[in-house]
């Protein structure tokens, strides 16, 4: 093999060459990007391409990419889950509101979830919820409950199967939830499959992390999934699949691929929330994975939240504690503090805070001086750990590693796409929510408790088998 030095030579755009043959194969014909090639070893024909590239992906071109050309911006209407006995006019109608559903789903914007409804104010424990009408749901809420107890008490009946009013639901489940949740991760991870270096592809990797939290600030109450639900979509280059595969604890399994193979999203995530007078505590515990095409393989890990003041006071909202983003095959992870300047109730009568309640920092360190907490995030770092680089920012708006920032609430998401066809088993074709966005509370409601009474059905089924298995 001989060394052979190539001119600089002008790329379109290098996202497109993530691709190691469909990247030899352009440069063999001379289609060329911003870029240098350094060197290529060959005998007669290059084997071996090594580019170092002079800029890192532009985001916007990657953005207009695949906001502009989807996959299918079509739901797939015609797909009725009604039964063959009812009318053809039903049957056009419910496609309608199939369409509906589809137009208002995919148009909803929650990337200023926390601008337009939150307060970041230093005194505070979390993000201040300053929309009234939100709050007013809650209250309203509250009070249906009392008279529903009150009323299946006065009729002898359980107040177990009381059904939660629909008027606080989102209009969306919670894996529609987990989708919205994902605008950015094609760009982050896309960067993380550029870096040849470890820790350059951890940074990345733990920048996904914190654009993940940025999304996740909802008060309003998902719709949960029934066993066996399931959702998909595009975002930009990743096909992305998820089902109910547990109900208590609410359990998601998921798999997302990039379209070129370049890194698969997989695992569950169980959600455990702990409901107190007025304070909920929420993590996102199980077990979840992002594999690069060369094999390194990252393990995400989520700091729990903290949602205050639910019936009295302020009503605040946070991530605390701590989270992760392991480094499996490097041995090496970003240990992450949400809010670590956080004053205890006295603290507070004596000092001022100086950082945002959205503030975290963190430090880049072997894995081996980290201890995991599989229940939560009381995850510890053991004192004299090596530090490689530490990072710092507010997940509300940026990053930085080393005083260099790598991701800013300014950054334009990617929308979702319907695929080409839509599994029956799909959230979007549930009555209750269908009624829900038309307008149709009553009979969203009816529809809701119908779903829990077959969920409660199916419940002691299995309950029932298991006895008897045991038998």
């Amino acid at each position: 093999m001989t060394s052979v030095e190539l001119p600089i030579v002008i790329l379109e755009n290098p996202l497109m060459f993530m691709n190691g043959e469909y990247c030899k194969e352009h440069l063999l014909k001379d289609k060329y990007s911003k870029g240098e090639i350094t060197e290529i070893l060959q005998d007669e024909i290059p084997k071996i391409i090594i580019i170092k590239f002079k800029e890192e992906p532009l985001i916007d071109e990657f953005i207009s990419q695949y906001n502009n050309k989807p996959l299918t911006d079509k739901f797939n209407y015609n797909l009725s889950l009604t039964k063959s006995d009812k009318k053809e006019e039903d049957i056009k109608k419910e496609n309608e509101n199939y369409k509906k559903l589809e137009e208002y789903k995919f148009s909803m914007d929650y990337e200023n979830e926390w601008k337009n409804n939150y307060a970041n104010i230093p005194e505070k424990s979390g993000l201040l919820y300053i929309n009234e009408e939100g709050k007013n749901i809650g209250y309203r809420a509250v009070k249906y409950l009392v008279s529903k107890f009150t009323k299946n008490i006065l009729e002898s009946k359980s107040i177990l199967n009381v059904s939660l009013p629909v008027f606080m639901f989102d209009k969306r489940t919670l894996q529609m939830g987990f989708a919205h949740e994902q605008k950015l991760a094609p760009i982050l991870l896309a960067k993380a499959a550029y870096s040849n270096d470890k820790f350059e592809r951890l940074k990345w990797v733990t920048t996904y992390l914190m654009s993940f939290l940025h999304f996740s600030v909802i008060q309003i109450k998902p719709f949960n999934p029934i066993i066996g639900e399931t959702f998909q979509c595009r975002i930009g280059n990743i096909d992305l699949y998820i089902e109910q595969t547990v109900n208590h604890p609410i359990t998601l399994n998921v798999y997302a691929r990039e379209i070129n193979g370049e890194y698969i999203m997989y695992g569950h995530l169980i959600t455990d929330a702990s409901v107190h007078i007025n304070s909920l505590y929420t993590s996102r515990l199980g077990r979840y994975f992002i594999k690069f095409k060369d094999g390194t393989l990252f393990r995400v890990m989520m700091p729990p939240i903290t949602l205050k003041g639910l019936s009295l006071g302020d009503r605040l909202f946070n991530f605390n504690e701590k989270g992760l983003v392991l480094d499996l095959t490097n041995d090496i992870c970003s240990f992450i503090e949400m809010n670590p300047d956080e004053l205890g109730f006295f603290q507070s009568f004596f000092k001022s805070k100086k950082t945002f309640p959205d503030y975290f920092r963190g430090n880049i360190v072997d894995i081996r001086y980290v201890s995991v907490d599989e229940s939560g995030g009381n995850h510890r770092l053991q004192k004299g750990a090596k530090s490689y680089g530490t990072f710092e920012g507010e997940w509300t708006s940026f990053i930085a590693f080393d005083k260099v920032e790598y991701w800013n609430n300014n950054t334009k998401t990617l929308k979702l796409y319907s695929h080409e066809f839509t599994a029956p088993s799909d959230g979007r074709f549930r009555p209750d929510l269908i009624n829900l966005i038309n307008g149709n509370e009553e009979q969203s409601q009816v529809e809701k408790e119908k779903l829990e009474v077959r969920q409660r059905q199916d419940r002691k089924l299995r309950a029932d088998y298991a006895n008897k298995k045991e038998k």
